[in-house]
């Protein structure tokens, strides 16, 4: 009778463990997605900065007029 018991709490135990384990490796994955998804937002967010930094380099070497300056820092925000 008591094997019996001992052979369910050990049934039991292996249950949570394994539980345990999938859900560990559940929040592990998804931390690695949010990661990878967090570093590409950071990069694009770099290089709008750097395009619209030469843009404005650009202009104020009189390079393109004012109505070019607008549309392509409209475009470059718009993207």
């Amino acid at each position: 009778m008591i094997i019996i018991v001992y052979l369910l709490i050990i049934l039991i135990l292996i249950f949570v463990c394994f539980i345990g384990i999938k859900a560990a490796s559940a929040g592990i994955e998804a931390k690695q997605l949010n990661k990878k998804k967090f570093t590409k937002i950071k990069n694009k967010n770099k290089n709008i900065t750097q395009e619209l930094f030469n843009l404005n380099k650009l202009y104020k070497s009189k390079a393109i007029s004012k109505i070019e300056y607008q549309k392509a820092k409209r475009k470059i925000l718009k993207d």
